[in-house]
This record gives structure tokens, sequence and C-alpha cells, in this order.
């Protein structure tokens, strides 16, 4: 878990990089918005079977990755028919939202399967 939340954040700060490029393309954001959530379904599809599998009740935190979901493909969705400029507002708005909300689920709800998992060798 831990190499998939570095990964998380490393795609995530790619997006922010890209953002700052000055010819780039809606094609190109929505690439990188695309692999980032594609990751994010991948890693919430991974907590979220160990639950299951080792049985840590996680009150909470299934209805914060739906949320998640629910608000990132509600931005891709924005930044691929919005015009070419607003796409790179949508992705900024894209990334500071995953970037924060990575962050404190991380650091706060992640916490609360942490015990259970290290009983599975899991880290």
């Amino acid at each position: 878990m831990d190499d998939q939340h570095q990964q998380f954040l490393k795609i995530a700060n790619g997006i922010l990089t890209l953002t700052n490029k000055k010819n780039l393309t809606r094609q190109q954001l929505l690439v990188a918005l695309g692999k980032f959530l594609d990751y994010a379904m991948y890693h919430f599809d991974s907590e979220e079977s160990y639950f299951v599998e080792f049985n840590c009740p996680q009150p909470g935190h299934l209805e914060a990755h739906e949320a998640f979901r629910k608000y990132f493909k509600k931005l891709y969705i924005q930044a691929e028919f919005g015009s070419e400029g607003e796409a790179k507002d949508h992705a900024k708005e894209a990334v500071e939202f995953a970037g924060s909300w990575i962050l404190h689920h991380i650091l706060v709800m992640d916490k609360g399967y942490t015990e259970c998992f290290n009983e599975h060798d899991l880290e």
C-alpha cells in the first residue's frame, strides 16, 4: 500500500507539472488525468479487496473512496468538454483536490487499517 500511495502522489505531481506547461493540449491533460483516475481506481480496488480478505472493517472508508471517484470523474468530464483554457483550469483543480485529498486520506483514514494489514504482512 505504501508503494501505491507513493505512485499515486507521483502521478498527481506529474499532472501538476503538466499544467504549468505553456503549450499543453487538452488531449495531453486528459491522458494524464485518465492515467491518474485509472490508478486511483486500481488503488481503491486493492484496498477494498484487502478490507474484505482480511476482514478489516473500515467505517466511512468506502464512502470516502466513492466520493473521490465521483468528484474526480466530474472534474475529468469538465476538462474533457470545456474549452482548451478551461481544461487546464479543471486539471489544476483536479490535481489540487486529489493532492490534498490523498494526503489527508493517507495520513488519517488509511491509518485505520495499518494494524490489520500489518497483521497480514502487508504495508
